[in-house]
């Protein structure tokens, strides 16, 4: 089902096996906004209600999305495909949250409630899903100046150094 919902019954959604999908433009989370250049930018989500094997709730939320980030190397904008897939396992409060063993790397825990918030959860997953450096995959990095030749135009430290020893002079203790 298609939703304009902010909020959602997470072990309803779980026990029914419900489906919310739809859209939210990036300027609708704001802290994702702080990565993504376009503001109008469309995240697309469907979060699939289940029980797992176990009898637990859960879910299942798919994104996907196409973003504009900025390069890192060359500060041009760099297109990023989002697409991230994760299941979940809803949990009564705080207490059950800290009782379970973390073994699953797969499989995301997070407290479910009655009213739980849509585009938080939404948002925290995407801004999970950003590459930490976003670049181009051919950009290479500002050529200003040539690291090279800027050590060969300096004399060497070590040089003056040596020929101060071998009493060539220049120096207040020369003869």
């Amino acid at each position: 089902m298609s939703t304009n919902a902010t909020t959602f019954d997470a072990f309803r959604l779980a026990r029914k096996r419900e489906t919310l999908s739809g859209e939210a433009t990036v300027s609708q989370l704001p802290r994702l906004a702080e990565s993504v250049l376009d503001p109008a930018a469309r995240l697309r989500y469907e979060i699939a209600g289940r029980i797992d094997e176990d009898g637990h709730p859960g879910a299942v939320m798919k994104l996907s999305a196409r973003l504009p980030l900025r390069c890192e190397r060359c500060n041009e904008a760099v297109e990023f495909e989002l697409v991230r897939e994760v299941p979940f396992r809803f949990v009564q409060d705080e207490e059950e949250l800290n009782a379970l063993p973390i073994e699953d790397d797969e499989l995301e825990v997070t407290i479910g409630s009655p009213a739980m918030a849509l585009l938080p959860w939404i948002e925290e997953e995407a801004i999970l899903s950003l590459p930490l450096v976003p670049r181009h995959a051919d950009c290479a990095l500002p050529s200003a100046v040539e690291p090279e030749s800027v050590e060969a135009d300096r004399p060497n430290p070590f040089a003056v150094l040596g020929s101060l020893k071998r009493g060539g002079g220049g120096g207040p203790a020369g003869g």
